[in-house]
C-alpha cells in the first residue's frame, strides 16, 4: 500500500525574520526602473543596517535607477535537491548618502568588513529604506 505523500509546508515570515535572513547573505538583486526602457534586475552586494538595505555603486544605470523611483530588492536561499528556501523582497525608496552620514556608514561598513565582490571605484553609497518587507518560506514534506 502506497504511503500518502504530505504536501510541502509554506509560511509568510514576518518582518522581523526577513530581517534576519537577509542579514544572513551578501548578494541581492536589486529591481529598478531604467529610463525608457523598464525594469532591469542587477545584482549587488550589500549589508543590513537597521532596517535597510546599503550597498555602493559607481555612476551609471545603478544609481539613476535607485535614487530616481522606488526600487524592490530581493534575496533568496535556495536548496533543489529538497526543494525547500526562503525568499525576502524589500520594497522601499533608495537615497544616496552625503556628507556625515556617508562618512558615519562607511565607518559601520568598514566595521563589517564590507568588501564588493566587483573591483574599482564605488564612491556612492546607497541606503535603501524599507516601506515594506515580506518573506516566504517552504520547506519539504515529511511523511
Amino acid at each position: 500500500m502506497a504511503t500518502a505523500q504530505l504536501p510541502p509546508s509554506f509560511e509568510v515570515l514576518y518582518e522581523e525574520e526577513c530581517l534576519r535572513l537577509l542579514a544572513t547573505q551578501e548578494v541581492g538583486r536589486l529591481a529598478v526602473i531604467e529610463g525608457g526602457y523598464g525594469p532591469l534586475i542587477v545584482p549587488v552586494n550589500y549589508v543590513v543596517d537597521g532596517g535597510a538595505v546599503v550597498f555602493v555603486t559607481d555612476s551609471g544605470t545603478k544609481l539613476r535607477g535607485a535614487t530616481r523611483s522606488p526600487v524592490a530588492f530581493e534575496v533568496d536561499h535556495l536548496d533543489p535537491h529538497t526543494r525547500s528556501g526562503w525568499s525576502v523582497v524589500l520594497r522601499g525608496l533608495a537615497h544616496e548618502l552625503g556628507g556625515k552620514d556617508r562618512d558615519v556608514l562607511r565607518d559601520r561598513l568598514t566595521a563589517v568588513s564590507f568588501h564588493p565582490w566587483v573591483p574599482g571605484d564605488k564612491p556612492y553609497l546607497v541606503r535603501i529604506a524599507a516601506t515594506t518587507i515580506s518573506g516566504r518560506r517552504i520547506r519539504p514534506a515529511h511523511g
